[in-house]
C-alpha cells in the first residue's frame, strides 16, 4: 500500500523548538487566558498570548475535521472529478492550519521578546517556557499541514500523469518494435496513483491522530504555564 504521509519520520528527525516530556498524566487543556485587571505590560502579554491560542486552538479544531473527513469520505466510489474536488477541500483546510501557524508565529515571536527583556526572573522563565510550548505546538501543526498538502501533491500528480498517459495510449497506440522501444527508454516513468485511496486516507488519519499526543502535550505544556507567564504585574 502506497504511504501518502510519512509524517511520523519526518516530525521525529525536525522535532519542535520545545518538545514537551512526556507525561502519564492527562496533559492541561489549552484554554483563552480570561481577562484581568492589570498594569498595561501584562495586557499586552495577554493579547499576544491569547493570538497565539487562539490560532492553536483553531488549528486543533481543522485538524480534527480533516481527520473526521479523511476517515469517514469514501474516496473510492467517487469518480476522478468529485475526488478531486474532495481532496481540494482536504487541501484547504491544511492550507488553513498554514495560515493560522504564520499568524501565531508572529505572536510567539514578542512572547519571547518580552521575556528575553523582562526584568521578573520568574516571570522570565516562565514567559519562556509558555512561549517555547505553545510554539512547538503550533510548529507541530504547521508541519504536519505542510507534510499532508506536499504528499497529495504527489499523488495527485501520479493521477494526473496517468490520465494523460492512457489518452495518448488512446489516440496513438504504442508500436512494438525495437525502435519504438528504444525511444521511450529514456523515459521517465512515474508510479500509478493508489488502487484504493481509502486505504491511503485511513492510513493518513491515522498518523493524524498519532501527531496529535505532541500537539495537545505541547499545550499541556503551555497550558501550565500561562497563568504565572502573564499575571503578577
Amino acid at each position: 500500500m502506497l504511504s501518502l504521509l510519512p509524517l511520523v519520520v519526518a516530525l521525529a528527525s525536525n522535532p519542535s523548538p520545545s518538545p514537551a516530556p512526556a507525561s502519564s498524566t492527562r496533559p492541561t487543556p489549552l484554554t483563552e487566558i480570561g481577562r484581568v485587571r492589570t498594569t498595561p505590560i501584562c495586557t499586552t502579554i495577554v493579547v499576544h498570548a491569547n493570538g497565539a491560542i487562539t490560532s492553536a486552538l483553531d488549528n486543533d479544531r481543522t485538524l480534527a475535521i480533516l481527520t473526521t473527513n479523511l476517515r469517514n469520505t469514501d474516496f473510492d466510489r467517487l469518480n476522478s472529478l468529485q475526488r478531486h474536488n474532495a481532496i481540494e477541500e482536504l487541501m484547504k483546510q491544511a492550507g488553513a492550519i498554514r495560515i493560522n501557524g504564520k499568524l501565531a508565529d508572529g505572536e510567539i515571536k514578542q512572547l519571547r521578546a518580552m521575556a528575553q527583556t523582562s526584568t521578573d526572573p520568574e516571570r522570565k522563565a516562565e514567559l519562556k517556557a509558555f512561549a517555547d510550548a505553545l510554539g512547538g505546538a503550533i510548529y507541530r501543526q504547521t508541519k504536519v499541514a505542510n507534510e499532508f498538502m506536499r504528499d497529495v501533491t504527489i499523488v495527485q500528480g501520479r493521477e494526473d500523469a496517468k490520465e494523460v498517459r492512457d489518452i495518448r495510449n488512446r489516440d496513438n497506440p504504442p508500436i512494438e518494435n525495437a525502435a519504438a522501444l528504444s525511444m521511450g527508454a529514456g523515459r521517465v516513468q512515474v508510479p500509478d496513483p493508489p488502487r484504493s485511496y481509502n486505504q491511503v486516507m485511513r492510513a493518513v488519519a491515522a498518523d493524524l491522530i498519532d501527531l496529535q499526543t505532541g500537539i495537545i502535550a505541547d499545550e499541556g505544556v503551555a497550558a501550565d504555564h500561562s497563568i504565572a507567564a502573564t499575571s503578577g504585574c
